[in-house]
């Protein structure tokens, strides 16, 4: 064997050595970011279902503005009627102490 075959075996199990390190190395950075993202997607579950809760209550909401809004135009009505009643009791009750 010459010094150069001996350097390069040298250097190649050197070079083999720091690769295994190397992916050994990024193995454990894979596994950690895993864990991470399994959070990230556990976190953003739980924002779906508020986002799910928030969109149901914002209708229940939208249904009890629709039902105000109709007792509010049946509320005006009934106020209408009611001013025309009292309007023809005042010209009644004028009318008769008129004549």
């Amino acid at each position: 064997m010459t010094v150069a075959e001996a350097i390069i075996g040298v250097l190649g199990a050197g070079i083999l050595g720091l690769l295994g390190f190397f992916l050994s190395s990024i193995k454990s950075d894979i596994r950690a970011l895993g864990t991470r993202l399994d959070r990230h997607e556990e976190f953003l579950g739980d924002i779906r279902e508020r986002l799910a809760r928030i969109e149901a209550t914002q209708e229940a909401h939208g249904h009890l503005l629709a039902d105000h809004g109709r007792l509010l135009a049946d509320h005006g009505r009934l106020l209408a009627q009611v001013m025309g009643h009292g309007e023809r009791i005042a010209a009644l009750e004028g009318a008769a102490y008129a004549g």
